[in-house]
């Protein structure tokens, strides 16, 4: 039996069903299924396995690997759809800790994380002109 209140239990189900929904997750799935019917993707993926339980080295094979546009794409769709979930992280972390400035794309030619009333270009947080980005 679940200790999370029922509400926020469902607000974590939709968020998660978004995230399912979005387009990353999307272009995820085709690179994922793109990569899993590549026959020399697989090829070579097997042969890593074989080295790595004989304790071989998958240097030379990975690096193989690496070349082929399949696992490139792949690649980029997992660390987009890994952005998306960080994104989401950092959203509920920002808002349980009451930090929603962090979330704030930092303005240009300003003071950096400084909440100071009036904190502009000319005069820094601290009255050093020079740190002022």
């Amino acid at each position: 039996m679940s200790t999370i209140a029922p509400v926020i239990e469902e607000k974590a189900r939709l968020i998660g069903d978004m995230v399912t929904r979005s387009l990353e997750m999307s272009i995820f799935k085709q690179a994922e299924q793109d990569l899993s019917t590549h026959s020399e993707a697989q090829a070579l993926i097997g042969e890593i396995q074989t080295k790595q339980s004989n304790g071989g080295d998958v240097e030379d094979v990975l690096d193989r690997l690496e070349t082929l546009d399949v696992v490139r794409r792949f690649t980029i769709a997992q660390e987009n759809l890994s952005e998306v979930v960080s994104h989401v992280t950092k959203i509920l972390t920002a808002t349980l800790s009451d930090r929603l400035d962090i979330l704030a794309p930092e303005a240009e030619g300003g003071c950096g994380g400084c909440t100071a009333e009036g904190c502009d270009k000319a005069t820094s947080c601290d009255g050093n002109d020079s740190l002022c980005g």
